[in-house]
């Protein structure tokens, strides 16, 4: 998730804007589904799994600092039928006019086994 917090063009995608390629032996596909809120769909096709779902970031604006709850649905299904869910934590940004610009997770990072009923929380 580190690697997350780099942001690139564009800022701001057009409904129904697509992205396709091949990073490494896996097809990723997305696809800019709302505008407000922004959501994109995406579907990664691996040999050895599939992840799917949708992202959604609801944010709040503060003085100085956004605040970003993720509320979309990130699954990720494996050959033997195992099916994780996961929770993505709130993500910060905090001093966006004034001081040093920091980028943080608040929260659990949290993967839940759909098939044998068992949670992990980071």
């Amino acid at each position: 998730m580190h690697m997350s917090l780099g942001s690139g063009k564009p800022f701001n995608p057009i409904l129904g804007e697509t992205f396709q390629a091949k990073i490494g032996d896996a097809e990723v596909y997305m696809e800019q589904t709302s505008h407000h809120p922004p959501i994109f769909n995406y579907y990664i096709k691996h040999p050895e799994f599939i992840c799917f779902g949708y992202n959604l970031m609801e944010a709040s604006s503060h003085p100085n600092s956004l605040t970003f709850d993720h509320t979309g649905k990130y699954y990720i299904k494996f050959n033997d039928g195992t099916l994780h869910r996961f929770k993505i934590p709130r993500f910060n940004i905090l001093g966006l006019m004034i001081g040093k610009r920091y980028m943080n997770f608040e929260g659990s990072f949290v993967v839940e086994d759909m098939v044998n009923n068992l949670t992990i929380i980071y």
